[in-house]
């Protein structure tokens, strides 16, 4: 069995095998992955969604045969688009709070019953095609506010700038690389901060030229990123504005549009 699937709400994604490594990125609830190489409770393994490799404990995922993961690519699937989804275990009361940009697979005109290694009940479907997409931009990317900065981290429990912009596209079905360095290489570049519109994604350099930051645009003036935690800030030509500290904190030197 070379495919699993995660079970809990989210898994930190590690650097080496080993609980004080440095977490690089996390795998979310329903996302399924391949088992590239196992030690003692350990599994190296890539995420089907983006091809993000790393090193995962076994605690809380389940292994799949042939037979099971072909299962999960025949049920209907859905996004999580909300901050977070209660999902109750069928067979009791426990409960479990999955976040945004979590996968939700469910039988064919059966939503509230979702599959997950157990069964689940929720309390409405999921649904994440409700308006027009920059009005869903503006809606997702605001769930987002005020959720803690964590280094690796692409959920609501805590996110990274690049784990933000990442799982805000998830959502809107646009797939995104995992960190700024590749994200930067999507899209189509624009020249101009006047020509960019909500949505246009926002990357930023260092002093020595290299990318390190990216946000959303959300509307004129104002962009969504994760510095401390996830804000909204004003962008201007030269970069972000921190009201806070009364200076520019990031220098903006690409924009790019991806729908």
């Amino acid at each position: 069995m070379n495919r699993g699937i995660v079970q809990i709400p989210c898994i930190a994604v590690r650097k080496e095998p080993a609980e004080q490594s440095e977490m690089t990125s996390q795998l979310l609830f329903g996302e399924l992955f391949e088992v590239l190489e196992t030690q003692p409770g350990w599994l190296r393994v890539k995420n089907e969604y983006d091809g993000y490799e790393g090193w995962i404990s076994r605690t809380g995922i389940g292994l799949l045969d042939e037979e099971s993961l072909q299962k999960y690519r025949n049920y209907s699937s859905c996004i999580q688009p909300d901050s977070y989804l209660s999902l109750q275990r069928a067979s009791g009361e426990e409960r479990m709070l999955v976040p945004a940009g979590a996968v939700i697979y469910y039988e064919e005109n059966i939503p509230l019953k979702v599959h997950c290694g157990d069964t689940y009940r929720v309390e409405k479907p999921c649904n994440n095609n409700e308006t027009e997409i920059s009005e869903r931009i503006l809606k997702t990317g605001r769930q987002f506010l005020n959720i803690p900065y964590l280094w690796g981290g692409k959920s609501t429990y805590g996110t990274d700038c690049s784990g933000l912009v990442q799982t805000v596209f998830k959502i809107l079905g646009i797939a995104l690389a995992r960190d700024t360095s590749e994200q930067v290489k999507q899209g189509d570049p624009l020249n101009m901060l006047p020509e960019a519109r909500t949505g246009d994604i926002m990357f930023f350099d260092n002093e020595e030229g290299e990318i390190v930051h990216v946000g959303i645009l959300m509307e004129p003036g104002l962009v969504l990123h994760a510095s401390g935690l996830v804000r909204i800030d004003p962008i201007d030509h030269q970069g972000i504005y921190s009201r806070e500290l009364k200076r520019y904190t990031h220098k903006l030197r690409v924009i790019k549009r991806i729908f």
